[in-house]
């Protein structure tokens, strides 16, 4: 298929303009709400693979890689995952036609599970690894 134009541009331009109402729709309302906190770790006082999502991507909001990291690892590991998708598309918008060849294998993703799973477990057993702040909310990260 040959795309035309106005195919090249949306492919920069609805990103762009998406990332950037959603990056200000995430200030406004982490300023302004607080969040419930997550049921699974209230009830049960355990640590779900997305517990600390919402600070992690807090934590990217305000440039800091290594406080994301801290919250939860798999925030990044999606965004970097989803980049490499929208890599591949705009390589093929272009007349390109690459495929990043890690994240289109069976192995990969069957390693992915394993390892959100191991996350899991460990980050329950491992304090360092535990996201800072459960109880706090997110005025620790967003100020």
């Amino acid at each position: 298929m040959r795309y035309k134009t106005y195919h090249k541009v949306l492919v920069f331009a609805v990103p762009a303009i998406s990332l950037a109402a959603l990056c200000a729709i995430a200030y406004f309302a982490l300023k302004n709400f607080s969040f419930w906190p997550c049921p699974y770790y209230t009830y049960m006082h355990v640590y779900c693979p997305g517990c600390g999502m919402t600070r992690a991507v807090t934590a990217l909001m305000r440039g800091d890689i290594l406080m994301s990291l801290r919250q939860n690892a798999l925030a990044l590991f999606g965004i970097v995952v989803a980049l490499m998708f929208y890599i591949e598309l705009v390589l093929k918008v272009f007349g390109r036609d690459f495929k990043f060849p890690l994240i289109h294998s069976l192995k990969f993703w069957m390693i992915v599970i394993a390892f959100i799973f191991a996350f899991t477990v460990a980050r329950n057993f491992v304090p360092e690894i535990a996201p800072v702040g459960t109880r706090a909310g997110l005025g620790l990260l967003f100020d």
